[in-house]
C-alpha cells in the first residue's frame, strides 16, 4: 500500500520503520551554517548569505554572540520589513472558492453564540451547540474583552486567548457534527504555556503554541512539546504599546518552526497585546501584519473567529504547508525532538516529489536525515536532505545516497527561463563533464525543476506570484530605486526549485588533520577552474559551507567536492568576469564584492575567498579538538571580518592583506599552533593575491578618501568611486597572470599534503 502521509505539523504517529535506520554508507553530507553578520540598519549586503539562527556550532561564533545577533536581525525585521495594517490578508488563509460562502456563516453562526453566551441570552433553538461545554470557556473571554489598552501581567492572557480558541473549534466541531462540510482540521491550544520546546536550541520560551488535530479528535488542551508540531505561535505582552516586543520576539521563536518543519512554505503566527490581536503572515522578503483585532469590542472578537475559522477551512498549502512534501507517519514521539542538545535535525522523516523540468516526470525520495534547515526568517529558505529513491509501493527506499537541495532563490519573469537558475547551470555543467569527465569530483545532477504544488497541472509552478495569486491577489515588483519603501504587495519574485545531486558528502569539519583540509580545499578549487573554464560558470560563493568532503572508505584519502551553485552565473568563458553585484558568504567575502566596487568581478574574488576560508578555520581550528575558546578568539583582529559595518569589515581586511608582514602578524600569528602546513598555504595564497608586483597590496594609495567615516549609511545605493589606484582594481587586468601562480600553490600544496598523509 502507498506510503502514509501527512502535511500537518503533529500527525497521529506510528513507530519508525525499522529499515530507514541511518544509514551504514560513507558518503555523508553534515552541512553546517555559516555567521549571521551583525546587523546595523542595513549594512549587511542584501544579496550576502546570512546564517541559520539555530546553529550553535557555527565556525567561529558562541552561543552568546549567536543569541545577540538573532536579537538585532528580529529587531531589524521589525523596522524595515514589517508591513502593518493590511486589510486583505485574511484572503491569503481563504478556504477553497466552493466554501467561501459556508466560512461566512461559520463566523456569523459562531460569532452570535458567543455574543449571545457573553451576554446571558440563550443559544437558538437547534443550533447543536452545548451551552454547559461552551460556558466555561465563555467565562475566560468574558474577562479578557473586559480588558483594556493594559493589564498588570501577560500571564491571564495564555488562558483568555486559549478558551477563545477552544470555543471557536467546539464550535465548528458541532457543525461538522453530521453534515457534509469544508472544516479540514481543528485549531487547538497546547495544554502548556509559558514553556520550552523540547526539540528548542536555546532557552527561550514560548507563550502559547496552536496546533492542529483531525476533525474527529476531542476539542481540549492538547499535548504540544516540539516546534516540530506547531501550527503557529502566539507571543503576548501586557500592554498595547509593547506589540513590536511582541513582533520582535514571535520572529524569534517562529524561526525554529522554519528549522523543524522541512514541509513549511511560509509561516503564521499571532500577537495578543492586551485586548489587541494581530495574524502575522511571514514570506521570504516581507512580514505582513493585520489591523488589530480589539477584543474588547465585538468587531474585534468577530475578525479573529474569522481567522480562526479560515485556518479551519483552507487547504493546507495556505497555511504555508508544502504539498510535495509529506512527514511520513512512522516515528514515536521520541524520536520528535526528544534530543537534548537541539542540534540533530535528523529525526523527522518526508517524502518528498521531485519534479525535474527537462524529462517531466516526478521521482519520489524518502529522507534519511535533515542536514541543513531553513530558520533563517528571510531569504532563500534553503534545506538540504540526505535521501534515497521510494520504492513504489512502500516507504523502503532504494538505490545509492543522493542529496536533495529545496529553495527560493529570487528568479526573473518567466521563471523557467531565467538565465540564472541553478537548474540550468548545473545542468550544464552535467552535459559538459558527460562528454569528458574530469579528474575531480563534482556535483552531478540527477533531478532538476521548480516545484509543482498541483500535479494535475505541471504548468503552474510554486513562486511568490502562485502564492498572492491564490489569495486573488497581484504581486507587484519592488521599486528599483533602494531608498524607496515598498508597498506590502510590492515583493520580489522567487521561484522555489528542487535539485536532486549527487555524490553525498561531509562537512569540512570532517577533515581528520590539516593535510587532508588542503587536499579538500585543492580538490575544490581545481572543480572551481574547471567550471568556469569548460562551462563559462562563475561560482560568486565560496565558503566554509560550500565545500564538502567526500570519502570512498574509511581509511581513504580525502576529495573536494564544490557544492551551492545559487549565486553563480554565466559569463563567457574567454572573458571570465561578471558585473559588480554583491554575493556570498560573510567573513569570506572579497574586499570589492563587500565594498561593492563598480570594477568587473572575476575568478580572484572567489579566490580571495578562500584565503579567508583557510584563514578563519585555521584560526577557529578545523575540529573540536583544535577549537580556540571563544574569550581568546573575540580579541583576535580577524574577528574585525564579521563585526560591524561592510566599510567597516572592508577595511579591516584591506589592512591586514595589504603587505606579507601584516598579514602574518594580524592574521597568520593566531593561527592554531599545532598546524605547520596550513600557515605555509596561507602565505603562498596571499602572495599570489595581493602580492603581485604589477598591483601590490590592498589599500588604497590615497587612504584617507576610503577611510571616511565608518557611520555612513551602507546601503544608500550610491557605488563607491573606483580609484585607478585601488589595487584590487589594478589587479583586474593581471587576472590570468594571477591565476596561473595560484594554480602553482595549489599543485604545490597539494603534494605536500599527499605526502604528510604518507609519513
Amino acid at each position: 500500500m502507498p506510503p502514509k502521509k501527512n502535511n500537518r505539523a503533529g500527525p497521529v504517529l506510528r513507530k519508525r520503520p525499522t529499515q530507514q535506520a541511518e544509514p551504514t554508507g560513507s558518503h555523508k553530507l553534515e552541512a553546517d551554517a555559516t555567521q549571521k553578520a551583525t546587523v546595523k540598519s542595513q549594512a549587511t549586503p542584501r544579496t550576502s548569505r546570512s546564517s541559520k539562527p539555530g546553529a550553535g556550532h557555527a565556525y567561529g561564533v558562541s552561543e552568546q554572540e549567536r543569541n545577540e545577533d538573532e536579537e538585532k536581525y528580529a529587531k531589524h525585521l521589525v523596522n524595515n520589513y514589517t508591513h502593518r495594517g493590511i486589510d486583505r490578508l485574511l484572503d491569503f488563509a481563504q478556504p477553497a472558492a466552493t466554501a467561501g460562502q459556508e466560512a461566512a456563516q461559520n463566523d456569523d453562526f459562531i460569532s452570535d453564540a458567543m455574543e449571545r453566551i457573553l451576554t446571558g441570552k440563550k443559544l437558538p433553538n437547534g443550533s447543536g451547540l452545548d451551552r454547559r461545554l461552551l460556558m466555561p470557556l465563555a467565562r475566560g473571554i468574558g474577562k479578557w474583552a473586559k480588558v483594556k489598552s493594559s493589564i498588570k501581567s501577560e500571564k491571564p492572557l495564555y488562558g483568555y486567548f486559549s478558551d477563545f480558541v477552544l470555543f471557536v473549534a467546539q464550535c465548528l466541531k458541532s457543525v461538522a457534527a453530521g453534515n457534509n462540510t469544508h472544516i479540514a482540521r481543528l485549531v487547538l491550544p497546547a495544554e502548556r504555556t509559558d514553556f520550552k520546546p523540547d526539540d528548542s536550541n536555546d532557552s527561550r520560551r514560548i507563550d502559547v503554541g496552536l496546533a492542529e488535530r483531525d476533525i474527529g479528535d476531542s476539542v481540549k488542551l492538547v499535548s504540544l512539546n516540539s516546534y516540530a508540531d506547531m501550527l503557529c505561535i502566539a507571543e503576548a505582552k501586557h500592554s498595547r504599546a509593547l506589540d513590536k516586543n511582541a513582533l520582535v520576539q514571535l520572529f524569534l521563536y517562529s524561526a525554529n518552526l522554519y528549522a523543524r518543519q522541512a514541509n513549511r512554505r511560509y509561516l503564521w503566527g499571532l500577537t495578543i497585546c492586551a485586548d489587541e490581536v494581530y495574524a502575522c503572515m511571514m514570506l521570504n522578503d516581507g512580514l505582513f501584519i493585520s489591523p488589530a483585532m480589539r477584543i474588547s469590542e465585538l468587531a474585534g472578537r468577530k475578525t479573529l473567529i474569522s481567522w480562526l475559522v479560515r485556518w479551519s477551512m483552507c487547504p493546507d498549502d495556505r497555511l504555508g504547508y508544502d504539498p510535495t512534501i509529506h512527514r511520513v507517519i512512522g516515528q514515536s514521539d521520541a524520536d520528535v525532538g526528544g534530543n537534548n542538545n537541539g542540534d540533530d535535525i535528523d529525526d523527522i522523516m518526508y517524502t518528498i516529489d521531485c519534479y525535474d523540468d527537462k524529462s517531466k516526470k516526478t521521482t519520489t525520495y524518502i529522507t534519511n536525515r535533515t542536514i541543513m534547515s531553513a530558520d533563517d526568517m528571510l531569504g532563500r529558505h534553503t534545506r538540504c536532505f540526505v535521501a534515497t529513491r521510494c520504492s513504489d509501493f512502500d516507504t523502503e527506499s532504494s538505490g545509492e545516497e543522493v542529496v536533495i537541495k529545496d529553495a527560493w532563490p529570487p528568479a526573473k519573469y518567466p521563471p523557467l527561463k531565467d538565465p540564472r537558475d541553478e537548474i540550468k547551470l548545473l545542468r550544464k555543467i552535467h552535459d559538459t563533464f558527460k562528454k569528458g569527465t574530469p579528474d575531480h569530483i563534482y556535483p552531478d545532477m540527477i533531478v532538476g525543476g521548480h516545484v509543482r504544488l498541483n500535479p494535475k497541472d505541471k504548468s503552474a509552478i510554486d513562486t511568490t506570484d502562485a502564492i498572492f495569486n491564490a489569495a486573488g491577489i497581484d504581486r507587484i515588483d519592488p521599486p528599483s530605486d533602494s531608498d524607496v519603501r515598498s508597498t506590502w504587495n510590492q515583493q520580489p519574485l522567487r521561484a522555489h526549485r528542487r535539485i536532486v545531486m549527487s555524490p553525498v558528502g561531509h562537512s569540512l569539519k570532517k577533515v581528520q588533520n590539516e593535510a587532508e583540509l588542503i587536499i579538500v580545499l585543492v580538490e575544490a578549487m581545481q572543480c572551481y577552474s574547471s567550471v568556469l573554464g569548460r562551462c563559462g560558470v562563475l561560482h560568486r560563493d565560496i565558503s566554509a559551507n560550500n565545500i564538502l568532503v567526500v570519502r570512498d572508505g574509511e581509511d581513504t584519502i580525502p576529495r573536494g567536492l564544490l557544492i551551492d551553485f545559487d549565486f553563480a552565473i554565466k559569463v563567457d568563458t574567454q572573458e571570465r568576469s561578471a558585473r559588480p553585484a554583491r554575493s556570498g558568504t560573510m567573513p569570506y567575502m572579497s574586499i570589492a564584492n563587500i565594498l561593492n566596487l563598480d570594477t568587473p568581478r572575476t575568478a580572484l574574488d572567489d579566490w580571495e575567498s578562500l584565503l579567508y576560508v583557510v584563514c578563519w578555520l585555521a584560526t577557529v581550528g578545523i575540529s573540536s579538538d583544535h577549537r580556540v575558546p571563544d574569550a581568546e578568539l573575540a580579541e583576535m583582529p580577524i574577528r574585525q571580518w564579521r563585526t560591524g559595518t561592510t566599510k567597516m569589515i572592508a577595511n579591516a581586511k584591506r589592512t591586514h592583506m595589504h603587505t606579507g608582514d601584516i598579514f602574518q602578524s594580524n592574521i597568520v600569528k593566531e593561527f592554531c599552533a599545532q598546524y605547520k602546513l596550513l600557515p605555509r598555504f596561507a602565505k603562498a595564497l596571499h602572495k599570489a593575491l595581493f602580492g603581485n608586483e604589477n598591483c601590490p597590496g590592498a589599500h588604497l594609495d590615497d587612504v584617507d578618501d576610503e577611510e571616511s567615516s565608518d557611520d555612513d549609511d551602507e546601503d544608500s545605493g550610491d557605488k563607491p568611486t573606483d580609484s585607478p589606484n585601488d589595487p584590487l582594481v589594478k589587479r583586474g587586468a593581471h587576472v590570468d597572470e594571477i591565476l596561473a601562480n595560484l594554480d602553482k600553490v595549489l599543485d604545490k600544496f597539494k603534494r605536500k599534503a599527499l605526502a604528510a598523509l604518507t609519513v
